[in-house]
């Protein structure tokens, strides 16, 4: 399936039988466990299941001890619902934190 399809400018995608989670997100440029958070996966995609692959790119990083997600929001201006729809309300030290690399 191709995620960079001119129709499919949302990103959306049906997992197909003999589909991989880890090569899908090779494919659309984004670290698979942004798809992961953003799908809210506990277990593989199963065949038919639709998922939603995030535009842009990200880059993922470890919170240190005293981040918050306000502070890292304004370290890497990233708007504060969407730090919390990839990384939780809460974070920790040795969190691994997505964040998206503003273009």
């Amino acid at each position: 399936m191709d995620l960079r399809n001119e129709k499919n400018p949302f990103g959306l995608c049906r997992f197909c039988r003999g589909d991989d989670l880890s090569a899908l997100c090779c494919e659309a440029g984004i670290p698979e466990l942004a798809a992961v958070r953003l799908n809210r996966l506990v277990r593989p995609p199963e065949e038919g299941e639709l998922l939603l692959f995030p535009t842009g790119r990200f880059v993922v990083r470890s919170a240190e001890a005293g981040d918050t997600a306000a502070s890292v929001c304004a370290a890497c201006g990233m708007d504060g619902a969407e730090f919390t729809l990839f990384n939780g309300a809460e974070i920790f030290p040795g969190q691994e934190l997505l964040i998206r690399i503003k273009e």
